[in-house]
């Protein structure tokens, strides 16, 4: 074991004899202990396992008095449950009648096989040694003969707290579910999961420092101990406690348990660059301010290294084959297998709510989980997916079989997800035709971080570098933001702007892509001889839109496709003067001549890029970024909340 800091743990050790085998027991009492909290750890330790001292002393240095006791001497492998429970029970009153422990609030936490025989207190009956809760941390479901615990499960009485280490490539996955399946309908219950990621609690030299930051900026005193890694290189063993384990573990202990978890499924994170991920994760902020245990879940690139995860919140599926599409160049079309198998690793983290946010892989999962789970789910359609099928999607069919992904999949969503969340009027209207009217269907414009596109005095300098930099501090600049595909029709604005350059000479389009698509539009961009009037600009961090929404003296979008373009609201949140191709998604919320500007044609645009050049446009700036403030993220989070209760009130 590596060398560690740790606190110095007051600690006594005794021997206990019990059927004639001597039994080690230690007493841990911290210097600032937690009056009348007392955790008791059976352990066998014949595999020499380390694991439990990772948490022994997070626990001791926490505050909490502490019980070991060492059930097993080295080396014995023959384990007989029903003996060891009884050894176990002796040495508890033992210790009582010795007053190691009088009226604390007991908790007795077991350990992989520990787990098993402390689940067995359930059924433990003492009129002096009352257990309050009793916590199992990844138990094992091998010896049914022996461990019965996915059959006696049902019955528990006493709050019982089961934690699983879960990444949707651990092993043994049906032998668990078969506890969460056993158990899940009992309300004395409750399942704890923690995603296994590259956020986990690991010591070694070169790391140790990195990741004592990240326990103490979770709120913890003390990081300490080894963990063992799988022999998979990006894979950590699948017993190991990270910072979103110790959140749950201590609010349990404490009495804490109130706290709703929610998945929020989508297809993407929003490291890759995908609207629906920036949301996702707009959401999840909010709702951790809530009050919520907001987990999210999304596709992840197979061989891709866990530890790039942002934070132990976020629960990666790996995809089974990545596969291009032709015209999406920035995007991957992820496929999964063993969806029911992914599926049964997720109802194991004992989520209250689920909130599925896209249409495609995920929702497969989602649906299976919601089924499993017995949980009402909610879905935002971004996608309108009449359009897509007619103006993309359709064109892909032989190669991805889409009618049959639609049929399997989005047909499913609708007839099992009660309620159906929509982002503006358009996407209503379509849909309450496609569903007869029959669907509950709800607009809820979603959210943009409006702090994130405020901008200070320091940014405006940062603006003013970004135009020497690129070298146009003379020049009209046009900006185009946005994720690249087809149906956004960039294209247009470059053919339009192609047919302007010589009555405004010092006219420069900027385009915000992935650097995958750059050289696609640069071709077209040749092909109408203005090249030279084109500035791509590739891979910009979210944190850093703001300086070129700033930068452009008019955004400009040439998308009919849009339900709610985020960009919209991205840009009018920084004063930017917008310039949209008339769509019915902007309705009600973005009016020409208000707050931006709208065309249908060549010749309308011609006329409101000549007003937001060359007028005072300043009140339609300050009009839009009013707009943006009236959709803030915490109306919309409780919003969401409300829905979360109201389609599973039983919660």
């Amino acid at each position: 074991m590596d060398k560690v800091r740790t606190t110095k743990l007051l600690s006594k050790k005794i021997t206990l004899s019990v059927d004639h085998n001597p039994y080690e027991v230690v007493i841990y009492t911290p210097r600032k202990a937690i009056l009348g909290k007392l955790i008791v750890m059976p352990i066998f330790n014949y595999q020499k396992d380390s694991q439990y001292v990772d948490l022994i002393t997070p626990l001791v240095d926490r505050g909490y008095k502490l019980i070991t006791v060492n059930l097993l001497n080295q080396g014995d492998m023959v384990l007989f449950f029903s003996y060891y429970f009884d050894v176990f029970k002796e040495i508890l009153e033992t210790l009582y009648s010795k007053k190691f422990f009088q009226k604390e609030e007991l908790t007795i936490m077991g350990i992989g096989i520990g787990a098993y025989l402390a689940s067995n207190m359930n059924f433990y009956h003492n009129d002096q040694i009352k257990v309050s809760k009793i916590v199992l941390i990844s138990p094992v479901n091998r010896y049914k003969s022996e461990y019965r615990i996915s059959g006696e499960i049902e019955n528990f009485l006493t709050p019982t707290y089961i934690f699983f280490g879960q990444l949707d490539t651990v092993n043994d996955i049906n032998s668990r579910y078969s506890i969460f399946k056993s158990g899940k309908d009992n309300p004395n219950v409750h399942f704890f999961s923690y995603p296994v990621t590259g956020h986990y609690l690991y010591y070694s030299a070169t790391t140790s420092r990195d990741l004592e930051n990240i326990y103490h900026s979770s709120g913890f005193d003390l990081l300490v101990g080894e963990t063992r890694q799988d022999k998979i290189p990006f894979l950590p063993s699948e017993v190991v406690f990270n910072e979103v384990f110790f959140k749950h573990l201590f609010n349990i202990i404490d009495n804490r348990t109130n706290r709703r978890k929610i998945a929020l499924i989508t297809d993407a994170f929003s490291l890759f660059t995908n609207g629906v991920g920036w949301e996702a994760e707009l959401l999840r902020d909010e709702l951790e301010k809530l009050g919520y245990d907001t987990y999210l879940v999304a596709l992840w690139k197979k061989g891709e290294d866990f530890a790039n995860l942002p934070t132990a919140y976020h629960i990666p599926i790996v995809s089974s084959l990545t596969k291009g599409i032709k015209g999406y160049d920035d995007w991957m079309a992820l496929r999964v297998f063993h969806t029911q198998r992914k599926a049964k690793m997720l109802a194991m983290f004992g989520f209250d709510y689920i909130h599925l946010l896209s249409d495609y892989s995920m929702s497969v999962i989602a649906l299976e989980l919601a089924k499993i789970t017995n949980i009402k789910m909610l879905y935002t359609q971004h996608n309108n997916w009449k359009m897509y099928y007619d103006f993309k999607v359709g064109k892909l069919a032989k190669d991805l079989s889409v009618k049959n992904i639609k049929k399997l999949s989005l047909n499913r969503v609708f007839k099992e997800c009660p309620t159906v969340l929509v982002p503006s009027q358009k996407s209503y209207e379509i849909l309450k035709v496609e569903t007869d009217g029959k669907k509950d269907l709800r607009i809820l414009p979603s959210a943009i971080d409006t702090e994130l596109f405020t901008l200070s005095k320091e940014d405006r300098t940062k603006v003013r570098r970004l135009k020497i930099k690129y070298k146009i501090e003379d020049k009209k600049i046009l900006g185009f933001v946005n994720h690249i595909s087809t149906e956004k029709n960039v294209n247009e604005v470059i053919n339009y702007v192609s047919r302007v350059v010589k009555e405004i000479p010092n006219i420069v389009l900027m385009i915000i892509c992935d650097a995958s698509v750059t050289e696609r539009l640069q071709k077209y961009a040749r092909k109408l001889h203005i090249e030279d009037y084109l500035v791509f600009v590739n891979d910009v961090k979210i944190s850093e839109l703001k300086y070129y929404y700033a930068l452009f003296d008019v955004f400009v979008s040439a998308s009919s496709f849009e339900t709610q373009s985020a960009s919209y609201f991205e840009a009018a949140s920084t004063g930017s003067i917008i310039l949209a191709k008339e769509d019915k998604a902007l309705e009600g919320i973005f009016e020409d001549g208000k707050n931006c500007y709208i065309y249908n044609d060549f010749y309308q645009w011609v006329e409101k890029l000549e007003k937001a050049l060359f007028s005072d446009s300043k009140k339609i700036g300050d009009s839009a970024k009013l707009t943006a403030r009236k959709y803030s993220q915490e109306k919309w989070a409780k919003q969401v909340s409300k829905f979360y209760t109201e389609l599973n009130d039983k919660k």
